[in-house]
């Protein structure tokens, strides 16, 4: 395998993998990014009630019936050419609700097989895949629950795996733009594992947020705690830590924690400022990201986020682009549209000649 592009996997499981340390777990695309806002704004973007659909895959609860007839897609140019993107739609139904559906699909590209001596045995693809369907329900003025059920699939060559897993979540958003959430990510299980009998863990996670837009200066404030599931973000290389009881005294070394440290890396902050109400200028910062993923010798932008969103007629435009690495960053582009507003129907006006025509056939009034 290239090294670039074996980099390119470890750093797409490295973003996802924030609720399993070490990578003891399964299914880590289903935290990657996919939304260009989500994306511009640091990421796990749930406390954002305004309307957009490409959130709900974040945060079922904030599911409305603004969102009817929306549908979203999502583009994301990963390193190393790898691809992936999403889908999603959504519909009122009067008796029912509002439901949404969407589809991620991550495609690792193709790889060449070899043996343990080195001999071409052709190639194999990889694959991962994530179908889910949202439901919300509004309590009272303020508050709104929501549920997500995901069937999840992946393929690596002759190795595929099927999961079903589930988001839980809560919103409480009051007119004067205060919005907090809380959400439930990834509850469920492999139902077929790669191996037989092996079944992995799937990236569970406890997110809370809260983000407030400004009355008199259109700009939008969030900051999400991520993870709280897992007190303790840090990761220890084994190899770089002492070992936990020293060989020649025997006394038990025990890790310090930097509590403040600890603390920072389950926060995002980000902000939006809008521009004559058609555009949106975002950026975010991710502590953790960038304490997991920089360059000691030359940390760079790592962490940081940025992104535009414009609105043209009836679509919204937006890009955003977040560093992970020093080797570069992502570019993602989100397509949002209401098709209803592109459905007119037209009547066509009856002819006077038989508009006078059904009114002759009417039968006269008789006095009884």
């Amino acid at each position: 395998m290239r090294p670039h592009l074996l980099l390119a996997i470890l750093l797409l499981t490295a973003t996802g993998a924030h609720a399993q340390l070490g990578g003891s777990g399964t299914y880590s695309f289903l935290n990657v990014t996919t939304s260009a806002r989500n994306a511009a704004m640091g990421g796990s973007m749930s406390a954002i009630k305004d309307g957009d659909l490409d959130l709900v895959y974040l945060n079922p609860a904030i599911l409305d019936s603004s969102m009817h007839n929306y549908l979203v897609t999502d583009f994301t140019n990963y390193y190393a050419g790898i691809n992936y993107g999403y889908v999603g739609y959504a519909r009122t139904f009067r008796k029912v609700g509002t439901l949404a559906i969407g589809l991620k699909h991550i495609n690792y590209g193709s790889f060449t097989r070899a043996d343990e001596l080195g001999n071409d045995q052709g190639t194999f693809s990889a694959n991962d895949g994530v179908f889910h369907l949202s439901y919300a329900k509004p309590f009272g003025k303020y508050f709104s629950v929501g549920a997500a059920m995901k069937l999840i699939y992946s393929q690596y060559a002759e190795y595929g795996s099927f999961g079903l897993g589930f988001d839980l979540a809560g919103v409480f958003h009051h007119p004067t733009n205060w919005t907090l959430s809380i959400v439930a990510r990834n509850i469920g299980s492999q139902l077929d594992p790669y191996i037989a009998g092996n079944y992995e863990a799937l990236p569970i996670g406890l997110d809370i947020g809260i983000s407030h837009k400004l009355k008199y200066v259109p700009l939008r404030m969030t900051m999400i705690v991520r993870d709280l599931q897992q007190p303790d973000l840090t990761y220890r290389d084994p190899t770089n830590s002492p070992p936990a009881v020293d060989p020649l005294t025997g006394e038990v070394n025990e890790y310090k924690t930097d509590i403040g440290d600890a603390i920072m890396r389950h926060l995002i902050f980000s902000a939006e400022l809008t521009i004559a109400k058609r555009i949106m200028v975002r950026a975010g910062y991710n502590y953790g990201r960038r304490q997991e993923l920089k360059v000691s010798s030359k940390p760079g932008t790592a962490g940081f986020s940025w992104g535009i969103g414009v609105k043209i007629n009836r679509f919204t435009i937006s890009y955003g682009r977040a560093t992970y690495h020093l080797a570069g960053g992502t570019n993602q582009f989100s397509i949002s549209t209401n098709l209803g507003e592109h459905i007119k129907i037209v009547r066509t006006p009856k002819p006077e000649k038989e508009k006078k025509q059904k009114k002759s056939d009417a039968p006269a009034k008789t006095d009884g």
